[in-house]
């Protein structure tokens, strides 16, 4: 008695036809999706109330028309109480809408005909409420006591399916509505013959052909070729019935050639002889389609970003403390799997000295208070390494109250390294800079200085050349020669630190130079003046070869050995080392070191050190920490630069404080080999021949002292002020070789003067001599035909080769 009804059955047949109908239409627009969705859920409710609903179990006389007997589910059902309901009249708890049903199926019983089993009747509730119930009743079982006719009737509350009958009712309006005026197409196909059985106007639209041409015709023919493989391979798997997805998309073959794309929803059922045939609804997805393709690219475009863009994204549970999902990108930087972050509380991935502001901002955020959308916060890595990252958050409450973040990291540890290369490289621009306005101004004075000093180192040579050994003024003499070239070197550090002053270059090995200066008369001063510290040798046995000035260099390892020295006041230990080394990159340091190969001399002390405030200073020209005069002229280490600069060096600092320091030197190598040792030259290889020389210079004494020099080498010698006297003197007498001064101030300069000579006298020689150290107008004069460059201070030798060796030039 509990099972449902066939009439019952019959209405859940129809209503899943319907469903099914529906959920077609629902497929290809929201609306009718909604539609779907809430007539589900009523039906999902409507099973469930009727499958959980109790029955109500009663004895009832149709004669007497009275209650025999009652449960307490139709009391529940009703709001009675079983004495109340033994005492009341049927028909007065039936509405007037059934009572009708009621009373015919009670006349029809009371003839003793059969009814049929079931009658829906609307009951009024004690409480004026109304209910719908499903009275059964099997009237092969209705009985006769003492003449009257009395059944038991199994009744259903059916109210809620009553109401849901009447929200079906509403659906299928609203689904004759939807067919009706929705712009899809709908045809039924016999899958066992392959033809169209029913078009209607949409579909005939869609296609362009009329529904005659469609009826007649075969459906494979109106498909692509890519489509018609698909719809082949889906016709084999009906008909041997096999499961297909209900929803197909085909290209379709319109009349006129052109092609559509269509989305097509089918149900199938097996006709009484054995045919498969299907209803479909079809609708038009070409913009759709056209629409994917080009979401399509701009997701491949999208996810090509994604994949190589250097942001990692996850999403963090500000609450709860914890990450709740993380991309490939973020595994990356952190080099933790996925699983693993999201078992970590995403303040233990910050590096420990960035944790307390972090935490400071979390609890910020969680106290709803302003923070900044981006933040830059160092990660460690889970090999310990560190990541700088870039992140940039964007954050919501959810509906239990957390906060949640969802950001996006970006790797900005080359931008951090960047960063600080160009503070450093900006840094060593401001040094260099500064370093070259120092240099031109010492190099100015060097230049005056030059020529006063070479009036006072010429002539005090030429005075002790003639003056017997016995004269009383001869040591003071002495003096005054030692002391001029003294102050010459001096002049020569000012020439160094404006990098103008190495003039020549020679092949040299710096463990020959440490060799001789460990012998030398400058070292064992120092040593006397700093007799508790040790000097220790470790120098590579095949030292590579390099390019430059002995002088130079040699002045540049005595400086930085004194400055060792003067940092160990206590005594301690220099160490110098040479090796060779090849670099394969870049070292950053005081100097960027570039690769290639290079001979390397560091000179390491264990000193004072030198503080990080002081360190960037070093360099500069009378920078000092000792005492003015007494143990420096703060020149040393701005030599030492400005020769690094001139060999095409570089040079880098390590410094402790009460640890020492150590200073390295980069030299390039040459391949070259070294030049045996010459010989010394006597005075008659250089002595001249009667020639006739010109001296072009603006200082006096300076003329003077050349001419003297040179009439005692027996030249015929004549001397001008000015590169104009030169030109106006060599028209009318000419000369065999002139000596120029390259700075002469005003008026031409010695290039000028040259080239205005070699214009009327083409090949004329010449010897250059200047203050200043070798410059491109020294160069462009010698590229012009000019012989060898002599620098101030000379000495007659100096000056006697140069004249000698360009007269024998041919």
């Amino acid at each position: 008695m509990n099972d449902p009804s066939r009439t019952h059955q019959d209405l859940i047949d129809e209503n899943t036809l319907l469903k099914q109908r529906v959920r077609e239409l629902e497929q290809s627009d929201a609306e009718r999706r909604s539609a779907e969705e809430a007539l589900k859920a009523s039906e999902e409710r409507y099973r469930q109330l009727v499958r959980e609903a109790p029955a109500a179990i009663y004895e009832i006389d149709f004669t007497a028309r009275k209650f025999l007997s009652v449960n307490d589910v139709m009391c529940q059902y009703l709001g009675y109480t079983r004495e109340e309901l033994l005492a009341i009249d049927p028909i007065d708890i039936i509405t007037p809408e059934t009572l009708n049903i009621f009373l015919e199926r009670r006349m029809r019983l009371m003839a003793g005909e059969s009814i049929s089993p079931n009658s829906e009747l609307q009951i009024r509730r004690k409480d004026g409420s109304l209910i719908w119930a499903l009275i059964n009743i099997n009237s092969s079982y209705a009985r006769t006591v003492d003449g009257h006719v009395v059944v038991t009737v199994v009744a259903h509350d059916i109210t809620d399916r009553k109401q849901a009958e009447e929200a079906l009712k509403a659906s299928e309006e609203k689904y004759r509505d939807l067919v009706k005026y929705a712009p899809a197409g709908i045809y039924e196909i016999d899958f066992t013959t392959l033809s169209i059985l029913s078009v209607n106007d949409a579909m005939c639209e869609y296609s362009g052909y009329t529904r005659e041409e469609i009826l007649a015709g075969d459906p494979r023919q109106i498909l692509s070729e890519e489509s018609l493989n698909r719809f082949l391979e889906r016709h084999v798997r009906i008909m041997a019935g096999e499961p297909v997805p209900e929803s197909v998309e085909f290209e379709l073959r319109r009349k006129d050639g052109s092609l559509i794309w269509c989305l097509l929803n089918n149900s199938y059922s097996r006709t009484p002889e054995g045919h498969v045939v299907s209803t479909v609804i079809i609708h038009d997805i070409t913009e759709r389609k056209r629409a994917e393709e080009a979401l399509k690219r701009s997701e491949e475009q999208y996810r090509y970003l994604v994949k190589h863009a250097p942001a990692g994204i996850y999403e963090v549970d500000f609450t709860a403390g914890r990450f709740l999902s993380v991309n490939d990108a973020m595994c990356l930087y952190t080099g933790y799997s996925r699983e693993e972050l999201l078992e970590m509380e995403p303040i233990n991935i910050v590096e420990e000295g960035n944790r307390a502001t972090m935490v400071e901002r979390i609890l910020r955020i969680l106290a709803g208070k302003p923070v900044d959308n981006d933040v830059e916060v160092r990660i460690r890595r889970k090999d310990g390494g560190l990541t700088w990252a870039y992140l940039n958050n964007s954050f919501s409450r959810r509906a239990d109250g957390h906060l949640v973040s969802t950001v996006i990291a970006h790797n900005i540890t080359e931008r951090k390294r960047a960063e600080e290369e160009k503070k450093a490289l900006m840094e060593r621009l401001q040094r260099a800079e500064k370093m070259e306005a120092l240099g031109t101004m010492a190099g100015g004075v060097a230049h005056d200085l030059n020529n006063v000093l070479g009036i006072v180192v010429g002539y005090a040579e030429m005075l002790l050349t003639d003056m017997k050994r016995s004269d009383p003024l001869r040591d003071g003499l002495t003096d005054i020669l030692e002391h001029g070239k003294r102050a010459a070197a001096i002049v020569q550090d000012l020439l160094t630190l404006a990098r103008r002053g190495v003039s020549t270059r020679e092949v040299l090995n710096l463990n020959n130079m440490i060799a001789e200066y460990r012998t030398s008369p400058a070292l064992a001063k120092l040593s006397t003046r700093h007799s508790a510290i040790r000097i220790v040798t470790d120098l590579e046995p095949d030292l590579l070869n390099v390019s430059g000035s002995a002088v130079h260099l040699s002045t540049s390892l005595y400086n930085l050995i004194a400055n060792a020295c003067e940092s160990m006041p206590d005594g301690g230990t220099v160490v110098i080392r040479t090796r060779n080394q090849y670099l394969d990159k870049p070292i950053q340091g005081y100097d960027e070191v570039r690769e290639g190969d290079y001979c390397v001399l560091s000179v390491s002390d264990t000193g004072q050190g030198i503080s990080e405030a002081d360190l960037p200073c070093i360099f500069e020209p009378f920078y000092t920490k000792k005492v003015m005069g007494r143990s420096g002229t703060g020149l040393g280490l701005a030599v030492v630069w400005g020769t690094m600069k001139d060999h095409d060096g570089y040079i880098n600092v390590e410094s402790r404080v009460n640890v020492g320091s150590t200073f390295t030197l980069y030299f390039p190598v040459t391949q070259e080999a070294l030049a045996s040792e010459r010989a010394p030259v006597s005075v008659d290889e250089y002595m001249g021949r009667g020639e006739t020389v010109l001296v072009v210079d603006d200082i006096a004494g300076q003329r003077s002292l050349a001419t003297v020099m040179l009439e005692r080498l027996n030249y015929s010698v004549a001397s001008v002020a000015s590169g104009e006297e030169a030109v106006a003197y060599v028209r009318e007498h000419p000369v065999d070789i002139l000596v120029l001064d390259m700075i002469m101030e005003p008026g031409m300069d010695g290039l000028d003067t040259y080239r205005s000579i070699t214009q009327f006298r083409p090949g004329q020689k010449a010897v250059i001599v200047s203050g200043y150290s070798e410059t491109e107008r020294v160069r462009a004069a010698q590229a012009l035909g000019a012989g060898a460059y002599v620098k101030k201070p000379y000495i007659l030798e100096k000056l006697g080769q140069a004249v000698r060796k360009e007269m024998d030039r041919a």
